[in-house]
């Protein structure tokens, strides 16, 4: 009999170093995991939130739980500006799109503060989800003031970085992000394709600045942590 939830973590990671598991294989059912160990279902689902925290193991809403692709995690710092797409790539992953959607609407109160916009102005709101090998690791929603890229924006758009995009299409160039990182909450509308993994998210919200100091466009991020690290270094 196994007490430890971080015992059986220790066990499932070495039983999966070893092969006994192979890559996108399905773990036992919690039931089955709770015989084997002789434990309450609360310490196994306690034992695979952290396996999912690690990157070890994904989890798919009614499925079960499946060994992670060795590859897929992503690190990166936060001391430096860096996209999504840039991330991504880094890690030798091919990005993509799903979902996405362009609309126009008015700015809320945040937006205005942050992005220097009165009540009467319209932006752009570019939702979509971001993928890596096409796992789904990011749930973005990039809000773009309408009188910096004018309203035909949507026939211009191109899939991947909005960075690249401004930069090729309207000479725009982002030198700097100011980020917030904060928790999410209940009031979070999150696309299904993210919740069903099952992960643990982090949310950023990012004013991007262009050279002269002006806000360009502001992005909601919602990141899958056990995909995405990140890391700052402190001197």
């Amino acid at each position: 009999m196994v007490n430890r939830y971080s015992d059986i973590c220790t066990i499932l990671i070495n039983e999966i170093d070893q092969g006994l598991f192979l890559e996108g294989e399905r773990l036992p059912t919690e039931r089955e995991l709770c015989g084997r160990f002789e434990v309450s279902r609360e310490t196994i689902r306690r034992s695979l939130k952290h396996l999912i925290e690690l990157g070890r193991i994904h989890g798919i809403q009614g499925s079960g739980y499946y060994v992670r692709r060795q590859g897929q995690h992503m690190k990166s710092t936060i001391n430096r500006f860096s996209s999504i797409t840039e991330l991504i790539r880094n890690a030798n992953l091919t990005e993509g799109d799903l979902e996405v959607q362009i609309f126009k609407r008015k700015p809320n109160a945040q937006e205005i503060q942050l992005l220097d916009l009165s009540s009467q102005d319209v932006v752009f709101v570019i939702d979509r989800i971001r993928t890596a090998n096409r796992e789904p690791v990011v749930y973005s929603k990039n809000i773009l003031p309408q009188s910096i890229v004018g309203a035909d924006f949507p026939e211009k758009f191109e899939p991947g970085s909005l960075t690249k995009c401004l930069s090729q299409k309207y000479g725009i160039t982002i030198a700097e992000a100011l980020m917030e990182i904060c928790a999410v909450t209940d009031e979070d509308m999150l696309p299904y394709r993210l919740k069903m993994s099952n992960s643990p998210l982090l949310k950023f919200i990012q004013v991007h600045y262009d050279p002269k100091g002006a806000p360009v466009f502001l992005s909601y991020d919602f990141m899958r942590n056990d995909m995405i690290r990140f890391f700052v270094r402190r001197t």
